[in-house]
């Protein structure tokens, strides 16, 4: 009788807990965190007035946004890096979902190229919602290699239920500021919210 009672209970929390998770929004937890931003120097060999190579100190900037969306205004549709001319090129970037099933890759491509991003479309040809995970490594000029992680989302404007109190702590593509960086300044554009 013991035993009936305790897998009773045990039935019972399973689908409880079972019907909690499936309450939970695909958006969950989108744009909880920050998009990646990096800003640091590096040392270059440039010509100086005299026409000699100099080493110069430059700005390096990356800017990954944490938010797309699917609205087809050709404004942050699409997944990608962003960065000024400190860049060599983007040695690869891979999206994975929650569960860690790639959904993207990409190899050698050069930053701010809408063509080499991922605009959230799976295999199967449907457009993937929710949050997911990324991995890019970065080769600069200077010869650093670096690899940002993070975590962004992918918002279906027709669909309901993103969680609009979030949408201070998103950032989409169309905040890039030009060289590299964000700037939150720039207007939040798109026609979803």
């Amino acid at each position: 009788m013991r035993n009936t009672l305790f897998f009773a209970t045990a039935l019972l929390f399973l689908s409880l807990a079972s019907c909690k998770d499936k309450s939970k929004s695909i958006y969950e937890g989108c744009c909880g965190t920050e998009p990646t931003t990096a800003s640091f120097f590096i040392t270059v060999k440039l010509l100086d007035a005299q026409g000699n190579l100099v080493d110069s100190t430059v700005e390096a900037n990356v800017y990954i946004p944490n938010l797309i969306t699917n609205d087809n205004d050709g404004e942050n549709d699409i997944f990608l890096v962003f960065s000024g001319t400190t860049i060599n090129k983007i040695i690869s970037m891979d999206c994975l979902d929650k569960d860690g099933t790639l959904l993207f890759h990409r190899e050698k491509f050069q930053p701010n190229d809408q063509s080499n991003g991922w605009n959230a479309i799976k295999a199967d040809g449907t457009f993937y919602q929710g949050s997911f995970n990324y991995e890019v490594k970065v080769e600069f000029i200077d010869g650093q290699i670096k690899t940002y992680i993070g975590k962004a989302c992918a918002y279906n404007c027709s669909d309901e239920g993103f969680p609009i109190d979030q949408l201070p702590n998103c950032f989409i593509p169309s905040q890039h500021d030009g060289d590299g960086g964000l700037d939150p300044s720039l207007p939040f554009h798109t026609e979803c919210f």
